[in-house]
């Protein structure tokens, strides 16, 4: 079992409050999470003011993160954004979507690798494919288990969090990937369903400074159907989530997205 708990983006917790137009060398690391999740493109800011660009990446964030659109680096923005959440950008190129594309094919194959040091047995397992299970039922799909001999469309583990196909470091459970043709982490199969096994306890059900299996699971086969994050709070595909907690039910939001894919 990891002990060295990390608190999500623990650089941003202590950067003081700034309003638009406010200096302060310690805005990078705001500007930094802007830019890692798809909100701040490029060079065309100024790192470590609250310039034009990063007040309105700041409101694109807010609108989509159940926060009042104030252009500041607020303290409920700051709260948002020492949360827990999935290493995917939320907007492609400042741009958002929530769908991105689908699988040509309604059979997928998954397989297990590397399970958690958090767990005896390979509880965890069972919890992924619960969520399958979930997703299934809103569809039309099928998920088959193979071996990683077998060529699966999905490969499903726990990870470093210095994962080298997508780094999962300082604060994001886990990430996946799109289908193929609309894929932002690998061009090949399979498909990573990847859980960061360094910063964070995984369990089974709410658990007190743990993070549920089936829960984060679910959100990241969201990903591997085709589905980008979600603005709506409370929804499955919304980008954070809290410890001690489980979602295992997909909300209104999640369905229209996965049966818009798959009608």
């Amino acid at each position: 079992m990891p002990d060295g708990r990390v608190e999500a983006f623990s650089q941003i917790a202590s950067v003081a409050l700034a309003d638009p137009g406010t200096r302060d060398p310690q805005l990078k690391f705001v500007q930094g999470f802007l830019q890692r999740f798809g909100y701040l493109g490029g060079n065309s800011f100024t790192p470590g003011t609250v310039d034009v660009k990063t007040a309105d990446a700041l409101k694109k964030y807010q609108e989509r993160n159940a926060v009042p659109s104030t252009g500041s680096f607020d303290e409920l923005t700051r709260d948002a954004m020492t949360s827990a959440r999935c290493a995917l950008p939320d907007l492609d190129n400042g741009v958002a979507f929530s769908t991105r594309c689908s699988w040509t094919k309604r059979e997928l194959t998954y397989a297990f690798d590397v399970d958690s040091t958090d767990t005896t047995g390979a509880p965890e397992f069972e919890a992924v494919r619960n969520a399958m299970r979930t997703w299934a039922a809103a569809v039309q799909l099928t998920f088959t288990e193979v071996t990683n001999e077998g060529a699966p469309d999905i490969l499903i583990g726990w990870r470093p969090a210095n994962d080298p196909d997508h780094t999962m470091v300082g604060g994001t459970l886990a990430h996946a990937d799109f289908p193929p043709d609309c894929d932002i982490v690998t061009a090949n199969l399979p498909k990573p369903v990847h859980f960061d096994d360094t910063e964070h306890v995984w369990s089974m059900g709410a658990a007190v400074n743990a993070f549920d299996v089936e829960t984060v699971a679910l959100h990241e086969l969201g990903h591997i159907l085709g589905l980008q994050h979600s603005s709506v709070n409370g929804a499955v595909m919304f980008p954070t989530v809290s410890s001690n907690s489980t979602l295992r039910v997909l909300q209104p939001d999640d369905v229209a997205g996965v049966q818009q894919l798959y009608p």
